[in-house]
């Protein structure tokens, strides 16, 4: 812990320093951020404020909830594995941000040789690269590339979603369903009969020369790409993966949402229940130990009798 301050020198204005014991953001400290933001912001029932983030723990604890809920802070969480589209700060601010930083350490040594950059000195480089950085084109290109304002919802495209096509396993009802759709599609009733084909009238020989679509060609291409290199194959790896809730966008500060808190905290955590293989594996690792005689008798090698019988 800072006691003393002397990590937040030079640090920039109005700004404060909160450390954890493990370098992560927990709910303890984003509660501090929280407040801090609240502010400075000054959010309150006629200028409430939307804060959209990730879907990190510490944004989805009670206590947090219940601050943002009373002060009008309306917290929204971005759908997972999108930060690197969604987030502003990954997509206009931290590059340029990494850049002026190490602008500034470089000139840092330049200028003190010979001497060993440490914690205490962090601040005042980032006071200074955030100054540089932290401009207003910078943040409306930020939330103009992201969709957010001015909003458009088509402002991704269809190469932006390639990426989730190598780990993309269709579940189970889609394919019954599928299955069904096709039996259906190819089964003929039993009461219908094909229709012949000498009834149709012939066609001018100038039907028979109309140009070969593009989409048909390309449908090809793309089938023969597949066939010689086809995408990796993550669904056998996916499936001994242990089962996680799947997380989406949601908004933090709902009455839903909260409920659903509430309800995790009250309701007591199931114990495992202890199967006969793991009670065999607990006598295992604690054996119990064989009781000892308090006393033995051992007989002589020589004349066969006990060593009490000796001694009388």
């Amino acid at each position: 812990m800072d006691k003393n301050g002397r990590l937040m020198i030079g640090a920039p204005p109005e700004s404060i320093g909160v450390a954890c014991k493990n370098s992560w953001m927990n709910a303890e400290t984003f509660l501090r951020w929280l407040q801090h933001f609240q502010q400075h912001v000054h959010s309150s029932a006629a200028r409430p404020i939307l804060l959209i983030l990730d879907g990190h723990s510490s944004h989805k604890e009670l206590n947090v909830i219940e601050y943002a809920r009373n002060n009008h802070i309306h917290m929204l969480s971005t759908p997972p594995h999108t930060t690197h589209k969604l987030q502003l700060l990954d997509r206009m601010f931290f590059k340029p941000f990494k850049q002026a930083f190490g602008s500034a350490r470089a000139s840092w040594m330049r200028q003190n040789p010979g001497a060993r950059l440490t914690e205490y000195d962090i601040a005042g480089l980032v006071n200074t690269a955030f100054t540089k950085v932290a401009r207003l084109d910078i943040a409306q290109n930020g939330f103009r590339c992201t969709g957010i304002q001015p909003f458009d919802r088509d402002i991704f495209s269809d190469l932006d979603f390639l990426g989730s096509a190598l780990t993309d396993i269709p579940l189970a009802e889609d394919q019954a369903n599928q299955s069904t759709t096709q039996a259906s599609s190819h089964a003929v009733p039993e009461n219908e009969t094909e229709p012949s084909t000498s009834a149709l009238p012939e066609t001018s020989a100038t039907l028979q020369m109309e140009i070969p679509s593009t989409s048909a060609n390309v449908e090809k291409v793309n089938d023969m790409l597949k066939i010689l290199s086809p995408l990796p194959d993550a669904s056998k790896k996916r499936l001994t993966v242990r089962k996680r809730r799947t997380q989406k966008s949601q908004i933090l500060t709902s009455s839903l949402y909260k409920n659903e808190l509430v309800a995790k905290t009250k309701d007591p955590k199931k114990m495992p229940k202890i199967t006969k293989n793991m009670k065999n594996l607990l006598k295992k690792k604690n054996p119990t130990p064989k009781p000892r005689p308090e006393h033995q008798e051992t007989e002589c090698i020589i004349c066969g009798e006990t060593f009490d019988i000796w001694m009388d």
